[in-house]
């Protein structure tokens, strides 16, 4: 019971810096792809629409780079909230173990 508490522990512990990590990826990728975007539209002749789709064909990529490292940022997010709450449940049981190898 003590070694799994730990071993969760340190888990929580590398999954937050995980989670540190793939935040600044995922803004850093998020302002690539707003600038790379700002950047095609606003060379790109003809009208807004012209301009939107043109800068959003050329930086497609980008995108979906930006789009993959925020569901990274949020597989992180959702990783650690699991940890936490089994943490949560080893806590509650420990009690009951310790209750019940009293009893035996």
């Amino acid at each position: 019971m003590i070694e799994n508490l730990t071993r969760i522990s340190k888990d929580i512990d590398s999954t937050t810096d995980d989670i540190t990590r793939l935040d600044e990826e995922a803004v850093r990728a998020r302002v690539a792809h707003k600038g790379a975007y700002a950047k095609e539209f606003l060379s790109v002749e003809g009208s807004m629409d012209i301009r939107r789709y043109t800068a959003e064909l050329a930086t497609i990529d980008t995108l979906l780079e930006s789009e993959l490292a925020d569901q990274k940022h949020r597989a992180a997010v959702t990783a650690i909230r699991a940890l936490r709450d089994r943490l949560e449940v080893g806590r509650s049981l420990g009690p009951l173990i310790r209750l019940e190898w009293g009893q035996s």
